[in-house]
């Protein structure tokens, strides 16, 4: 053979070792882009909006996709999903029991209890009587019942925090050993809505409070679907005062008026006191569900009708590590010490948390 052909011969052999080896590279690289394309979708809880949009930013920098984030009150989000056949990749809720409530066994199979929160009453310096609620807060609850002042919180059939502020008002009347609260501010503002105050021998007391599923407001009461949208009113004016989460009270640079922690549900050590008061949601339909309150803790899932699960767990990865807990934290919302998993967490985000048995 010539020397011509055996060069000839090795190019050729060299080039098909290349093409061959670039197509294994290149198929690899398809693989992996495409197991990482998006959009991903993540339906969110209002009030995580602010901390999930910068940490969005930061993922779609790392991992080149867009990030589409829908907010709304979180017993909206998971019917959008369990109802709405909506596709979202990541479900994050106020209240992490939510997933287990509504979604567990058909719509998730496992979720994550890891941020806290507590509940404040948020205000402006244009708020009637504001000066007086700074000089005493204890009378915040007193104030609100004037007349002249227009307050509210969110629709407790929809978002958590409006639920939860129908438990603090019935835990103030508790605290404060005053039923009237929970008359003048709930009974005498919702139409329909009802109360049960169970009295055991050792003194206790039990309040019950059935929200229906649908109301009219009345009085100098205020309500809208998510908490977050009462913001706004609260800094035009049209609204003197709102419940809120501390961190969206942080991120809106809001004043705010610290609840006792017998009342704000940021305390773990007052979980019986909180516990005396259940609040019934969706009441007289097939959703009706029980919601003791308990402390404030939000919880996150990947339902099982997810398209984009691998980089739904990119994006938990991030989350759970020291990106979002740094940004989170900034954002005036703790991460618990350890996030709780439940159910069967994916191996990849397994060592993020620490597991329950349920």
């Amino acid at each position: 053979m010539s020397r011509l052909r055996k060069d000839l011969l090795a190019g050729i052999i060299v080039s098909i070792v290349v093409a061959a080896v670039l197509g294994v590279y290149l198929g690899y690289k398809s693989r992996e882009s495409t197991s990482l394309q998006g959009p991903l979708k993540i339906c969110s809880a209002g009030s995580l909006g602010i901390p999930l949009t910068q940490l969005s930013q930061v993922f779609e920098n790392k991992y080149h996709v867009k990030v589409d984030l829908l907010t709304a009150g979180s017993v909206s989000v998971v019917r959008r999903v369990t109802e709405l056949n909506y596709p979202c990749d990541l479900v994050f809720v106020a209240d992490y029991r939510l997933i287990p409530k509504l979604m567990v066994p058909k719509f998730a199979k496992w979720y994550i209890a890891f941020a806290t929160n507590q509940l404040v009453i948020v205000f402006t310096n244009n708020s009637k009587y504001h000066n007086l609620v700074e000089k005493d807060p204890n009378i915040i609850f007193q104030i609100l019942n004037r007349s002249d002042v227009k307050f509210g919180f969110s629709n407790p059939n929809m978002d958590p925090c409006g639920y939860r502020s129908v438990g603090a008002i019935a835990l103030a009347s508790l605290y404060y050993h005053n039923p009237m609260i929970l008359k003048d501010l709930l009974l005498n503002k919702i139409e329909g809505l009802k109360v049960k105050t169970l009295k055991y021998k050792n003194g206790t007391s039990i309040i019950e409070v059935f929200v229906p599923a649908s109301f009219e407001v009345k009085g100098n009461l205020v309500m809208r679907d998510k908490s977050v949208d009462l913001i706004a009113l609260v800094e035009s004016g049209s609204l003197d005062y709102a419940f809120e989460y501390k961190s969206v009270a942080v991120q809106h640079h809001l004043n705010y008026v610290t609840l006792p922690p017998q009342i704000n549900l940021g305390s773990p050590q007052y979980s019986s006191f909180y516990s005396r008061v259940i609040v019934y949601i969706l009441v007289g339909t097939k959703d009706e569900r029980a919601m003791p309150m308990a402390p404030i803790i939000y919880g996150v899932t990947i339902p099982t009708t997810a398209k984009h699960k691998e980089l739904a767990l990119k994006f938990l990865e991030m989350l759970l590590g020291p990106v979002g807990r740094k940004i989170f934290e900034e954002n005036g919302q703790n991460f618990l010490s350890r996030p709780l998993g439940y159910g069967s967490v994916p191996g990849e985000i397994i060592a993020y948390v620490k597991v329950v048995q349920k």
